[in-house]
């Protein structure tokens, strides 16, 4: 596991998605392949910034979530592996968020007060739920584990004040519809995402949990408690990646409050995605942004998040420990050890095992082609520097 860790620090060092590589200019989105990726075209024309490398390019937007997954990401690897370097990179990445990344909505009206904007290519305000979300819980979450940051970047202040808008928001949303149900328009009160699925609702979920946590403020534990019993009632209606994001949200749920009824639920949400799991500890790739098929591995969407939810669930319940270690056992086996430096030490979006190989397809936003800082490199990388510290 150490050396995963490592091998994958140096991937984000070395494989240009961070120019330059100590972390003053952020972390781009993601490295896409070019040979072989039918959705290059596409993505080019969708993110009209990137740097070529003949057989592969850097999509070059800035992201805050991704910028913040990776930050703590750098900070975790310095208290691990006792190295002074990788903390300074994660200082420095937060620096190009809070100082030179203008991503961060300081004035209010007519944006949204203390949201990030989706990217800094952007020339308009793109506030998804999920992303939004992560900024939240990730900006609490350092502020509580490296609290000399605090007064530096405001972090408490600043994720609060996002927590409250999304409070908003969410709560609104669920106020007019009475409900979650199929067909939920993509974008109000100037925010994107589908409420109705988890991958939207679970992580504000988790995210408003954690604000319950840091302020003691009991309305945040409204739309928590109502997006629980949502969550309860619909189990077993969803794909296994929404039933991942599902579990991040209550797993997060219980922690903030230690109450038993979220606990419960993330032991149903565990143990569908358990059952779910082949004999090589793989879960199926089943999300409609990235191909799909029992065989396929899917980084971006599934088992990522599978593995950062099984693994704070098995912290608490042992019984998902075999589950939990068969996973990581496989993404431990799949880093990608190509001695290219665009591709020694990551996690591609996709993983073929009929072929023992990174494939399967790419779309749009998911596949083998699109190799993601945040979203699938980060937050894997984060599990093993946290089994590390244990």
């Amino acid at each position: 596991m150490r050396q995963a860790l490592l091998n994958n620090l140096e991937w984000f060092e070395k494989s240009g998605v961070m120019l330059p590589a100590d972390g003053l200019w952020g972390v781009a989105e993601r490295l896409a392949l070019v040979r072989g990726n039918s959705a290059i075209e596409r993505m080019k024309l969708a993110f009209a910034a990137w740097t070529d490398h003949g057989d592969y390019c850097i999509m070059e937007q800035r992201r805050a979530d991704c910028n913040f997954e990776a930050a703590y990401l750098f900070l975790l690897a310095s208290s691990v592996l006792q190295e002074r370097k990788y903390y300074d990179i994660g200082v420095k990445i937060l620096d190009f968020l809070y100082f030179r990344s203008g991503l961060l909505e300081r004035g209010g009206r007519p944006h949204i007060f203390g949201s990030w904007n989706w990217s800094h290519i952007k020339r308009t305000s793109d506030v998804w739920f999920d992303d939004e979300s992560w900024c939240v819980f990730l900006q609490l979450t350092i502020a509580e584990e490296y609290p000399e940051l605090e007064g530096r970047y405001e972090l408490r202040k600043w994720a609060l004040a996002l927590g409250c808008e999304l409070l908003s928001a969410a709560s609104g949303i669920l106020m007019r519809r009475r409900n979650f149900a199929p067909g939920a328009p993509w974008r109000m009160d100037g925010w994107l995402g589908n409420l109705d699925k988890p991958h939207w609702g679970a992580l504000a979920m988790m995210a408003l949990a954690k604000c319950h946590a840091a302020g003691n403020d009991a309305a945040f534990l409204d739309f928590v408690e109502k997006y629980h019993g949502y969550l309860q009632e619909c189990a077993e209606n969803w794909n296994v990646s929404e039933q991942s994001y599902a579990l991040l949200g209550e797993i997060s749920a219980y922690s903030s409050t230690k109450d038993s009824r979220y606990l419960d639920v993330a032991r149903k949400f565990g143990s569908l995605i358990a059952g779910k799991m082949d004999a090589a500890g793989n879960i199926p790739a089943e999300h409609d942004e990235a191909p799909v098929g029992p065989h396929l591995v899917d980084t971006i969407y599934t088992v990522n998040w599978a593995l950062l939810g099984m693994q704070r669930l098995a912290e608490v319940c042992p019984e998902f420990h075999p589950a939990f270690q068969k996973l990581l056992s496989l993404i431990l086996r799949i880093q990608d050890k190509s001695p290219e430096t665009h591709f020694h030490g990551c996690w591609r979006g996709m993983y073929d095992l009929q072929t023992n190989s990174w494939g399967g397809g790419d779309c749009y936003e998911g596949g083998a082609g699109s190799i993601y800082t945040g979203w699938t490199n980060a937050p894997i990388a984060i599990v093993i520097a946290r089994e590390l510290a244990k």
